[in-house]
């Protein structure tokens, strides 16, 4: 059974995983918002790791739940605009590239696994989590489109 998702929806949720890749490489060599498995401490950024089965399940569940499976990703779009805005803001991401500093005063003291000072880097590291937030917010959006059955035709009605 065809899971009914738009040609858009897949796309960017797919381009979603990627970026979501770049930004957990980045968390894990920034090292202050990082934690298990490249820390030994669990940690938000552990939690966030789930992203990826929801994400899964968001691109390939069945069908039948669609409603499940857009609850779930919005669910993880929440978490992380949250953290994005409470937790390790964009500043936060930069400073730890531009300055090789922590700002969050729990890592004080941590420097970037590269030992490196770079605005450039500060400036992708903060590029990528913006982008991030963008693309899952556009796949949430996307995905309740399908499921109002506001994008058109779909590979199975039924669904």
């Amino acid at each position: 059974m065809a899971n009914a998702l738009s040609l858009r929806s897949r796309a960017l949720i797919m381009t979603t995983i990627g970026v979501g890749f770049l930004h957990h490489l980045d968390h894990a060599l920034r090292v202050d918002h990082s934690g298990w498995p490249f820390r030994p401490d669990v940690t938000p950024f552990t939690y966030s790791l789930v992203a990826y089965p929801i994400l899964l399940f968001a691109l390939l569940g069945p069908g039948t739940w669609r409603w499940a499976r857009l609850a779930l990703l919005a669910g993880a779009t929440g978490f992380t605009l949250w953290a994005h805005t409470q937790v390790e803001t964009p500043w936060m991401q930069y400073v730890m590239w531009a300055e090789n500093r922590s700002l969050d005063p729990r890592t004080q003291g941590f420097q970037n696994a590269l030992c490196i000072q770079s605005p450039a880097l500060g400036w992708v590291a903060v590029a990528i989590s913006l982008t991030l937030n963008t693309l899952l917010s556009a796949s949430t959006l996307s995905m309740l489109w399908d499921n109002l059955g506001l994008s058109g035709k779909r590979k199975d009605a039924s669904a």
